[in-house]
């Protein structure tokens, strides 16, 4: 009898695990965690904005950066006419706009950086990119001037920030999970004025230096020293130039390096001596605790060095570095 008992008890147990045919039934995950699990960050998200009549479509890669990873903006500005225009219709391109992007935290109480907006080979296109520096759900607002008056779009960009709770229609995002406070710390440091992808090549154009090479990932390393530089020298009330000369002598090392890697381009080497020179002016300056010396080494570096080399190698829109910056598109 007891073994009996035991039998039906163990039968009762297992009995939830078998199917009606007899089949062993696998349990399965809950539905939310499944959704879950399948989420992916977009490689690109886009959405629109408006100010007045004026329409932004935005494209925004990769759709889900982290810190530290540029982002790169295309913008297509056009003038939504009150009666369709006979050449262009419903969408008018705006040429020529005078376009500026700040971008600050959160809750838009810590420091605010411009940047300029570039325009690209297509009627009514423009770009730009940036690097953020940490964990936030930025604020940008894309201002400018058009036909002698003034208009602001704005959006967010999370930042570090996956899956975001609610995205509207439109892809902006509404709401993200809870973050900490901000440190008032810059949304970006001030000169990183790098090109914008010219309108030809597309977002998902591959540069000419692939990421995974030697020379993508020696670019990379300059990068970040050159933004760890920046945000040294222009995110607090003074700079930090113990941390800049920290980042200085570490993008000289890498510069020297990046300068051993052989290309083709006849170009190459000497733009890259230029630009060692360029960075041994920011270390000496900020060595020798000159603030305002290693910030215009620091600006000199973005403007003119960074941006030539891009708009050259990176983006194909100049031939030679002697074309930059008076035969931009």
């Amino acid at each position: 009898m007891r073994s009996i008992l035991s039998i039906v008890a163990l039968l009762l147990l297992l009995g939830p695990a078998f199917a009606a045919d007899g089949k062993a039934e696998v349990p399965k995950a809950p539905a939310k965690a499944q959704a879950k699990s399948k989420e992916e960050k977009p490689r690109v998200r886009t959405l629109q904005v408006k100010s007045g009549t004026l329409l932004f479509n935005v494209s925004i890669e990769p759709g889900v950066p982290d810190p530290g990873q540029v982002i790169a903006f295309s913008i297509e500005l056009a003038e939504v006419p009150e009666v369709p225009d006979p050449i262009y219709g419903e969408k008018i391109p705006v040429k020529d706009a005078e376009l500026t992007a700040r971008v600050t935290d959160a809750d838009g109480a810590g420091y605010t950086m411009a940047y300029r907006v570039h325009a690209l080979q297509d009627a009514g296109s423009y770009g730009f990119h940036y690097t953020p520096v940490r964990k936030d759900n930025y604020r940008v607002a894309l201002m400018g001037i058009h036909n002698g008056k003034g208009f602001k779009a704005e959006l967010r960009v999370p930042v570090g920030i996956w899956p975001f709770i609610k995205v509207d229609a439109e892809g902006k995002v509404s709401k993200v999970p809870a973050q900490t406070a901000s440190n008032r710390r810059p949304a970006l440091p001030s000169g990183l004025k790098a090109p914008a992808i010219p309108g030809g090549a597309g977002v998902g154009r591959q540069p000419a230096a692939r990421k995974n090479s030697p020379l993508g990932k020696a670019m990379q390393v300059l990068g970040e020293q050159f933004a760890r530089a920046g945000v040294a020298l222009f995110s607090g009330r003074r700079p930090d130039l113990k941390e800049a000369k920290a980042a200085a002598d570490l993008l000289k090392a890498e510069v020297e390096k990046a300068a051993a890697i052989k290309q083709a381009d006849d170009e190459y080497d000497g733009q890259m001596q230029e630009l060692n020179q360029a960075v041994q002016e920011l270390v000496r300056a900020s060595g020798a605790g000159k603030a305002k010396s290693a910030k215009a080494s620091f600006s000199r570096i973005g403007d003119q060095h960074c941006n030539r080399c891009h708009f050259k190698m990176r983006w194909k829109m100049i031939e030679q570095s002697s074309d930059f910056p008076a035969r931009l598109p």
